[in-house]
């Protein structure tokens, strides 16, 4: 996990030392290391990287490459043979501009693994039909149109948990990514490696993506302790949750809510997800979060319904437009209209 976002600034990779200064992150409540530095080994050295190390891009619009189609398999693959292209340039692969393009495609292209495994988690969960192409809308109160068997539903949980910890492992740049991508495709079914998976630029995702911005949320929410896990939107801020993830060192989970693309008029939130957030207790360690926060309403109707259940979780935007509605208790940039 990298810890480079303790800088003010981010070259592309640096060595950690167990005598560096980390004073700079404590929490301004209490004396110590914050919770983020409590791994560190004193007697060893570590050299870390993340995908944001070999990420020099235009952070205002969104980059071509973020539209495009792929079978899930396909898509998976992808990103295996693109993080070992990466890592193929070595320790200093960060300074090399030919990773560069390698690492944005594989940026955009890792949330793929995410979104087709919590479409395919809500289907079971929900009762809906499975279909290779399309998103279903879910309405509230609606009954099942399907009774799935119960192994079915938690192997369905279980394989969007996995895929989840494939995707932030692939941020991460762990060197072990893409034996386990490969692993991961084998316990696919059959249908599910086939579904088609579109992406779409979407220049607001793209803005609360920028590793900077989410460093600054990341600096924010570690000051009052580290999350045990943080609870973000989907599709929204997927890639804005992977990289805060491997800044802050805590599990990642993501809800559906989509009110414009999926017109959802409640986060979707199945009995297995309702069952994991209640096991948090009055959830102190949850971070509800948002790569954007425009109106306020999609954050603060995420933030009653995740209240109703672990009623001490904390709230974040990447971003928080200054004519929000709603404030949440951490924000990595204010952005005036």
């Amino acid at each position: 996990m990298s810890r480079e976002y303790h800088e003010q600034s981010t070259p592309a990779r640096r060595k950690i030392h167990a005598t560096d200064d980390f004073s700079e992150c404590l929490p301004l409540s209490s004396p110590g290391l914050c919770q983020a530095c409590l791994f560190y080994d004193q007697d060893q050295d570590y050299t870390e990287a993340m995908i944001s190390d070999y990420l020099f891009c235009d952070w205002d619009e969104a980059p071509a490459l973020m539209d495009f189609e792929r079978p899930y398999l396909e898509a998976i693959q992808r990103c295996a043979v693109l993080h070992e292209a990466i890592t193929g340039y070595g320790p200093d692969g960060a300074n090399n501009p030919k990773t560069w393009p390698l690492a944005l495609e594989l940026f955009a292209t890792v949330p793929a693994i995410i979104n087709v495994t919590l479409n395919y988690h809500i289907c079971i969960g929900l009762g809906m039909p499975l279909h290779p192409t399309e998103y279903f809308e879910v309405a509230p109160g609606s009954l099942p149109l399907h009774a799935y068997p119960p192994e079915m539903t938690e192997n369905a949980f279980s394989l969007y948990k996995m895929a989840i910890e494939l995707a932030v492992s692939a941020y991460a740049m762990k060197p072990d990514f893409p034996s386990r991508a490969r692993k991961f495709t084998a316990t696919l079914p059959s249908s599910l490696g086939a579904f088609i998976y579109t992406s779409k630029a979407d220049k607001y995702t793209w803005r609360g993506s920028e590793p900077a911005k989410v460093k600054s949320l990341a600096d924010s929410v570690l000051r009052r302790g580290r999350p045990e896990i943080a609870v973000g939107l989907a599709h929204g801020s997927i890639m804005a949750g992977l990289l805060l993830a491997c800044m802050m060192d805590c599990r990642l989970w993501f809800l559906r809510f989509s009110m414009f693309k999926r017109k959802d008029v409640r986060p979707v939130i199945t009995p297995m997800d309702e069952t994991m957030l209640r096991s948090f207790g009055q959830g102190e360690g949850i971070l509800v979060f948002d790569e954007d926060s425009a109106s306020g309403t999609t954050l603060s109707l995420m933030a009653e319904t995740i209240g109703a259940i672990a009623p001490k979780a904390r709230t974040g935007s990447v971003i928080r437009h200054a004519s929000s509605c709603f404030k949440p208790d951490h924000v990595g940039r204010i952005w005036w209209d």
